[in-house]
């Protein structure tokens, strides 16, 4: 199952992907899938973010390689209430929807062949729980603790 229950966020099971990041590293970016609801007004509460089984987290000497990709699609609207979003942060919250997600993907996937080894299975790693994820949510928060 790929939802917890809301207010299970301590039993969340972060995965961790490392390139050259360092064990002791603080500075972080995580990747929390929304559980949509379809209830009318909706407001997402902090809990309906953080309830994937699953986040994923990648620490600052790594998440400088895709924040270059990310910065390709920027600036969008901000997938939720719709304000637009001159660029992404690593300090705060940012809301991406499913179809900037592919528009990550196709960046990414361009350019696998001509990096090397050690980078394209970080990324290959990232590709393959971005899509996990998207089977579940069409929208990831990513949380930067700049």
């Amino acid at each position: 199952m790929a939802w917890l229950n809301l207010n299970s966020y301590e039993r969340q099971e972060y995965v961790e992907l490392r390139l050259n990041a360092p064990k002791a590293e603080k500075i972080l970016l995580e990747f929390n899938p929304l559980k949509i609801s379809d209830t009318p007004d909706w407001n997402p509460a902090w809990e309906e973010w953080h309830c994937y089984r699953n986040p994923l987290r990648i620490y600052q000497q790594d998440y400088e390689i895709l924040v270059d990709y990310f910065n390709k699609i920027y600036p969008i609207k901000d997938t939720f209430d719709g304000t637009l979003e001159q660029e992404f942060s690593v300090c705060f919250d940012n809301w991406i929807g499913k179809n900037d997600w592919i528009k990550i993907i196709f960046e990414i996937e361009k350019d696998l062949n001509g990096v090397l080894d050690g980078e394209r299975i970080f990324l290959t790693g990232f590709l393959e729980w971005l899509k996990e994820a998207l089977k579940y949510s069409s929208i990831i928060v990513v949380e930067g603790n700049l």
